[in-house]
């Protein structure tokens, strides 16, 4: 609880300095949560930072996306990202760095809320047991300032 209070302290301080541009801060739901915090950078593409654990597992993923608008408030988005991961699994602990990308649905409504579904597919090195990452489907909330 801690650590998850530090990360969402960390990055209201981060999304108090970006002016003018819109941001989201919120959750994303997987097999664990993450911390999720987006910047656009205009109306075709934006960051995306997310500061995740679960079990024995924390990460800390980027990704740079290209958003599609589809609908009023409806878009779809693709992009590249990379991992920083840390684990402990039978009593063998590491870091993992891992490479992908993200595709997702999003719903902005007329309110400052949003929410998402996407498919992160990334392939980690350095992990107990390797492995590409295809289960990694995460429903997102965030909040729209």
């Amino acid at each position: 609880m801690k650590k998850f209070m530090m990360a969402a302290v960390m990055a209201l301080c981060v999304a108090s300095f970006a002016r003018g541009q819109e941001n989201a801060l919120g959750l994303r739901l997987t097999s664990g949560t993450e911390v999720s915090y987006q910047r656009t950078l205009s109306d075709f593409n934006r960051l995306e930072f997310d500061l995740g654990w679960a079990w024995n597992t924390s990460a800390l993923s980027g990704f740079y996306q290209w958003d599609y608008h589809i609908t009023n408030g409806l878009k779809w988005y693709i992009g590249p990202g990379a991992s920083l991961g840390f684990y402990s699994k039978n009593n063998i602990s590491g870091t993992s760095i891992g490479v992908g990308g993200i595709i997702g649905l999003e719903y902005n409504f007329d309110f400052p809320i949003q929410v998402s579904l996407d498919w992160r597919p990334i392939i980690n090195f350095g992990t107990y047991d390797s492995q590409f990452g295809s289960t990694n489907v995460g429903l997102g909330i965030r909040y729209r300032f």
